[in-house]
């Protein structure tokens, strides 16, 4: 039984709605809502979040229901740590079991705390690209995940994987829940109780989340948010009723500054234009008031993996962005990497270097479980590693016309060398190769 402190003891025995028993073995930590414990669980050691009875109040009946239909739905992603059974209701309490958090993984505060980082921009990239591709699975499930912060993410460096936790703030669009989210990260209809939180409003969050990553910068905390008391009204009208984006460049009441937010000055001009145009589109006062004018996932996901592929390591260990069919320097060694061919996607154009990959998403409409798999890639030729080739990956032949105009075929797994003028039909996207020879 749960103790009068609403703590459980070590020892202690529960039931879950599935049958299974829990053996709480050891205290982790807590929180406002709850208590976390390392458990067994079916032969394995999983957690289990145990809810607080807060004020000596039950737990809301339709808060448990909402966390028992998720449990039943399954997860939408694997990010998610999501509930792999639940209990019954017991003394106005329950708690349900999670997977522990792997080694290696650290709270993304660590990371805006610069106790953690990143090794290069691809694991950044690589990162932001898992949350958004979460996101979207979640809301093509229906879900709203309502309370989006600097807490819900566990992220590992050295691989760039990412964990989604505290999935009891999710429900189905629409449902009417007491969760409104985190001040900071609450989209400005939210704060300002215009609207509910919905996946607009998720949206908002997460591109304050992943701003956060790239830049170790809230966006609307400029030089307004300098003040000795941050005054529930001053929050109020910063991210609710007034928002300003940092960097906005027709406004520059809330700007940066130069000491107190060198980071955002340092990162922002060596961002590509196109990732600081989403960001624009995603804080500019028409996004901020509108929710529907906020990118939506699929946009993310294209604009990242479009900056994925343009970046290559130098020999130094430094990561070089390529701008197109001109030489790029290094801007730490100074060594020149040419870039003599380019893939033509008509909405972008990416450098044709070793290991650069097409999406679906990039040439057709893709579903979320599959936007992010390789249709294409770019691979050393046999017989002359130096020369690189097209790879068809589609699992289909492709159709291509030479730089001769002869139309032929391309075999799935086959390779095509790079040759300026070459098109090749993919999905719903000709590809054309530009070259400097």
């Amino acid at each position: 039984m749960e103790q009068k402190s609403g703590k459980l003891e070590t020892g202690q025995v529960l039931d879950t709605l599935a049958g299974n028993r829990i053996e709480v073995m050891d205290f982790l930590g807590e929180g406002g809502q709850g208590y976390v414990y390392k458990i067994r669980f079916k032969g394995e050691e999983k957690a289990l979040k145990w809810y607080k009875r807060l004020g000596g109040r039950d737990v809301s009946r339709l808060f448990y229901q909402n966390m028992v239909d998720n449990w039943k739905k399954g997860s939408p992603n694997e990010a998610f740590m999501w509930p792999l059974d639940v209990t019954p209701m017991t003394g106005g309490t329950f708690g349900y079991v999670m997977d522990l958090r792997p080694a290696g993984f650290y709270d993304f505060s660590q990371f805006i705390l610069h106790k953690q980082a990143f090794p290069s921009y691809k694991h950044t990239i690589l990162a932001c690209l898992q949350i958004v591709q979460a996101f979207r699975l979640l809301h093509n499930k229906g879900f709203t995940y309502r309370d989006l912060n600097d807490g819900n993410f566990f992220m590992n460096p050295k691989t760039a994987q990412i964990l989604i936790c505290d999935v009891d703030n999710i429900a189905p669009d629409g449902t009417k829940m007491d969760i409104l989210g985190t001040p900071r990260y609450m989209a400005p209809e939210v704060v300002a109780g215009k609207n509910p939180p919905n996946k607009y409003s998720d949206r908002h969050s997460m591109a304050v989340v992943l701003f956060m990553i790239f830049t170790l910068t809230h966006p609307l905390e400029g030089k307004r948010s300098l003040t000795p008391v941050l005054t529930p009204a001053l929050q109020e009208k910063l991210y609710g009723s007034d928002p300003v984006f940092i960097m906005d460049p027709d406004n520059t009441v809330n700007g940066p500054d130069p000491v107190i937010h060198r980071n955002v000055l340092t990162v922002w001009p060596c961002l590509p234009g196109f990732i600081r145009d989403i960001f624009l589109r995603c804080f500019s006062a028409d996004a901020l008031k509108t929710p529907a004018r906020r990118p939506a996932e699929v946009e993310w996901i294209r604009e990242l993996i479009r900056f994925y592929s343009c970046i290559v390591p130098c020999s130094c260990g430094a990561d070089i962005f390529l701008t197109g069919l001109t030489d790029n320097r290094c801007d730490v060694c100074g060594r020149e990497i040419p870039v003599d061919y380019a893939l033509d996607l008509g909405t972008s154009i990416i450098p044709a270097v070793r290991g650069a990959r097409i999406c679906k998403c990039q040439v057709t409409t893709a579903d979320a479980d599959d936007a992010l798999t390789a249709v294409a890639q770019i691979v050393p030729m046999k017989g002359d590693p130096r020369a690189l080739g097209f790879q068809n990956l589609s699992g289909r032949p492709l159709n291509a016309v030479t730089s001769l105009g002869q139309a032929v075929r391309v075999p799935d797994k086959a390779v095509v060398p790079l040759k300026k003028g070459i098109q090749i039909t993919c999905y719903d996207r000709t590809i054309r190769m530009l070259g400097r020879k």
